[in-house]
């Protein structure tokens, strides 16, 4: 059938030719030529369908109605140029490689905060380190730049690390929480004796604020996280005593939460609410709250106020609450 529609195609397209070189071409001569190109076209537009590769086939209708328009468009010219085409794409392909990975060097991994700006190594990368590679000198590269990271993403990479095989690993991750407890307690004792000085609201917080962040960030367990927690209640308790304030019920609304007393927590988070801050704000600690109470139905109202931002865990809870 190839053969049969190559044969006519070239009868076709030669006839074609035959009548705008031989004969002066009138109204009805032109109309004959046309007829006959088209019919040439349409003959080898087929030829060409049935050629090609089966993904390029379908849409059948786009596909043949671009190589029928191609070659009317472009009489003979537009046939070489298709016939070459399909030659050297189907007999002369491009060469595939059998590599389909890269090697690159080791990049070095940042050993000062300025470094960790603007590099790949962020805390997800260091921890795929700490957990995959078999290089002990690399996950010490890795906890050295895990220091350099805020306080919040650098301490369950460095929990993570407390569980290496590696002695020095674990003792070096073990002294850069050291080290970070070290320098909140340093803090804490400094304000304290700025709020024995002279007491103010502000510096009650920032001692609260502290203690919280010693237990959020996890650095305090067992015992001493339990104190953290009646000390930062303490001064949330104080520094209200000075100066009502929104933030602060906030806060001890968090504390009183971490300690499971929702009961108290919520009229003190109401009164965040009265102080100041929006409901959204507020609205997952009193579903926290009201969750712990067992009061769901509570919970479901207090959760329909989240965020609606794809891939938010609050975003998340919404959904399945919804």
């Amino acid at each position: 059938m190839k053969t049969w529609l190559l044969l006519q195609t070239i009868a076709f397209e030669s006839s074609g030719l035959y009548i705008i070189t031989t004969q002066p071409m009138m109204p009805s001569l032109w109309l004959a030529f046309a007829t006959v190109h088209a019919l040439s076209c349409l003959s080898f537009s087929v030829l060409c369908w049935l050629i090609l590769p089966r993904k390029y086939k379908t849409p059948v209708v786009s596909a043949f109605s671009f190589l029928f328009i191609f070659n009317y468009l472009l009489p003979v010219v537009g046939m070489i140029g298709t016939s070459c085409s399909l030659l050297i794409a189907l007999y002369l392909p491009r060469e595939k490689s059998d590599i389909t990975w890269q090697e690159c060097e080791k990049s070095e991994l940042p050993q000062n905060p300025g470094e960790v700006i603007g590099t790949q190594f962020g805390s997800g990368a260091l921890r795929e380190i700490l957990l995959h590679n078999q290089d002990p000198e690399r996950r010490l590269l890795a906890v050295s730049a895990i220091r350099n990271l805020p306080r919040q993403h650098a301490v369950p990479l460095l929990q993570l690390a407390l569980k290496d095989l590696i002695d020095d690993v674990r003792l070096l991750a073990y002294a850069s929480l050291e080290n970070i407890e070290t320098q909140i307690n340093e803090s804490i004792s400094l304000t304290k004796k700025q709020f024995e000085y002279k007491p103010s609201a502000s510096k009650a917080f920032d001692i609260a604020q502290q203690y919280w962040e010693l237990c959020y960030l996890g650095i305090a367990e067992g015992i001493l996280r339990n104190h953290y927690l009646e000390q930062a209640e303490n001064y949330l308790n104080q520094s209200n005593s000075i100066k009502l304030s929104a933030s602060t019920n906030l806060l001890l609304g968090r504390v009183l939460l971490e300690q499971k007393r929702p009961t108290e927590a919520v009229p003190v988070l109401k009164a965040a609410m009265d102080g100041g801050l929006l409901l959204k704000q507020v609205a997952p600690y009193l579903a926290e709250a009201s969750f712990i109470s067992g009061d769901f139905q509570a919970a479901r109202e207090y959760i329909s106020y989240f965020p609606e931002q794809k891939g938010n865990k609050l975003s998340q809870i919404k959904e399945y609450w919804g």
